[in-house]
């Protein structure tokens, strides 16, 4: 709630400078993180804290510091950087509340497997996205993905039906975010 009234507060509309901008950012993640930390603690009661639902939730923090990483570095140096790079972190708390919603305790080898039409997009995507980066920059998406899919399959591994594919929806999404020029996956 005081999130929000600092939002309220902050001047985040069109005559926002870039220093108001990062700031209601970085108010937007301290919000987003809130709520996160909110569900998880709410599904630990849930499942009686359940080792699983800590592995992911150790997993996915890996997976959203490693691509956070990665958008802040891909726009390092410029005053835009700081923004992208809390607007990803509020971004990843808010999916990963969702994925949270997935997590049942129950054992489902179905949820593990996305659709393979959504990971084919998924992985068609990534490929477009590692040939318009640099070395440096691939390497650090490589990193993110490995990442990512580590998490995927450990909060699948105990989720709903539907959770991987909800999951790589998610991830394809955010990279296509990551790349602010023209759009490139078309």
């Amino acid at each position: 709630m005081i999130a929000l009234v600092l939002v309220a507060a902050l001047n985040c509309g069109a005559t926002a400078t870039q220093i108001d901008l990062d700031e209601c950012a970085a108010a937007a993640q301290t919000h987003n993180d809130t709520l996160e930390i909110a569900a998880f603690r709410a599904a630990e009661r849930r499942t009686h804290n359940n080792p699983l639902l800590r592995a992911s939730e150790a997993r996915w923090t890996a997976f959203r510091t490693s691509a956070c990483n990665y958008v802040y570095e891909s726009y390092s140096g410029g005053s835009i950087a700081p923004m992208l790079y809390s607007q990803c972190n509020a971004d990843a708390a808010l999916a990963r509340v969702r994925d949270i919603g997935q997590f049942t305790g129950r054992t489902n080898p179905n949820a593990a497997m996305p659709d393979p039409h959504v990971q084919a997009e998924h992985e068609r995507i990534y490929g477009l996205l590692e040939l318009l980066v640099t070395p440096h920059e691939r390497n650090l998406l490589a990193d993110s993905e490995n990442l990512f899919l580590r998490y995927r399959d450990a909060a699948c591994s105990h989720a709903k039906d539907g959770c991987a594919t909800a999951i790589t929806l998610t991830r394809t999404q955010q990279l296509k975010d990551s790349w602010l020029a023209e759009p490139f996956w078309k």
